[in-house]
Formats: C-alpha cells, sequence, structure tokens
C-alpha cells in the first residue's frame, strides 16, 4: 500500500473529519474509497480551479434556465400529436 501526502485547506480537513466520524470510520478509508470510485470509473472528479469547473458551472446555469422557462426536457409526442394537420 502507498503513502500519499495532501494538503487541502483547514476547514476541508474539519469537514471531513466529522464526515469520517459520522460513517463511523477514518478520513483515511474515505480518502482511499472515493479514490477507489474514481479509478473504476464510478465518481466524478472534481478538477480544482480548472476548465471543469467552469463547464459545471455553464451546465449549472443552463439548467437553471431551462427550469425556470417551463421547458419539459424528455417530452415525446404521441404519433398523433405528430402528424395533427
Amino acid at each position: 500500500m502507498k503513502t500519499v501526502n495532501l494538503s487541502i485547506p483547514e476547514e476541508t480537513w474539519r469537514l471531513a473529519r466529522i464526515e469520517a466520524a459520522r460513517r463511523n470510520t477514518s478520513l483515511s478509508a474515505l480518502v482511499r474509497g472515493y479514490l477507489n470510485a474514481v479509478a473504476c470509473g464510478k465518481a466524478p472528479v472534481h478538477l480544482e480551479d480548472g476548465p471543469a469547473d467552469a463547464d459545471r458551472a455553464q451546465r449549472e446555469e443552463l439548467a437553471a434556465a431551462l427550469g425556470n422557462c417551463g421547458l419539459v426536457l424528455g417530452y415525446q409526442p404521441t404519433r398523433t400529436k405528430t402528424y395533427e394537420r
């Protein structure tokens, strides 16, 4: 098993420790579980201050705008409705 040193903000560390305690596990186990999930493609990867953050912000903004306009995504009219003249 490899050892990894991480630098994280104090508040992130504190909140992560609280979450680990709530789950009755260690912070190392939480990080190990997340990294295993990332390696298997089962967890999202959030890059710090990178293009992914800008893309995510744009997607969230678009989703909010679509949510406010009353548009129903995934609506498929019936055959009768489609060919109605």
